[in-house]
């Protein structure tokens, strides 16, 4: 018992040992005989200069990020600006409900799906099965003043919701099949300007 399972050990070894060759790589992208070749202050040298690279290559990563990451910021900073600052029927809310959604490899219902559309600004929608908010599938929707498409990304397959001004006003909607994504009703409308207040100054006389 004890023979076989130092014979079982040795023959791992030789397995993992035969899988670390195998994986070797070495400095500066040199194959096994340039490396064997090097003296050891070469090979030191080599790695040393391996280490700069990997660092410099981390350091570019990171500020790559960091420049995405503020990018995104303004791009983000820009559209809430807009949405505040928009005229009214530049901004429509809408919803898909009664939807079923293909979610991993089929059709599952789907929670309903709200959101903000800004004229001619593409947007992320959304569709998660309901009950299960982590299984979801994205689609884009964009607005351009007179129809709201809801499309597959990067795929021309969209559904499509037309109305004017005024009838958004009231509320459309209109029934989807997307192919591959989603199903249901598109209901939007434009929301309520909000309230002016207008103060009034009474002036007393004595």
């Amino acid at each position: 018992m004890t023979h076989t399972f130092k014979i079982i050990t040795y023959s791992l070894s030789l397995i993992l040992l035969s899988m670390l060759t195998a994986c070797a790589s070495y400095p500066l992208g040199m194959s096994e005989d340039e490396w064997e070749s090097l003296t050891s202050e070469q090979q030191l040298q080599a790695r040393s200069r391996q280490a700069e690279l990997d660092q410099a290559e981390r350091e570019r990563r990171a500020e790559a990020a960091r420049l995405a990451a503020q990018r995104e910021q303004e791009e983000r900073a820009a559209y809430e600006e807009r949405l505040q600052n928009a005229a009214y029927g530049e901004v429509l809310q809408c919803v898909v409900r009664d939807a079923e959604g293909y979610l991993a490899g089929s059709w599952r219902p789907a929670a309903p799906a709200g959101f903000t559309l800004l004229r001619n600004h593409p947007t992320n929608v959304r569709f998660t099965e309901e009950g299960r908010p982590t299984r979801g599938i994205d689609g884009q929707a964009t607005f351009d003043g007179g129809s709201v498409s809801l499309c597959r990304p990067n795929r021309n397959e969209c559904g499509t919701l037309a109305g004017t001004q005024n009838q958004f006003r009231q509320g459309v909607q209109q029934v989807i099949d997307i192919p591959r994504l989603v199903r249901g009703t598109l209901y939007c409308d434009l929301p309520r300007p909000l309230p002016v207040h207008r103060h009034s100054t009474e002036v007393s006389t004595h």
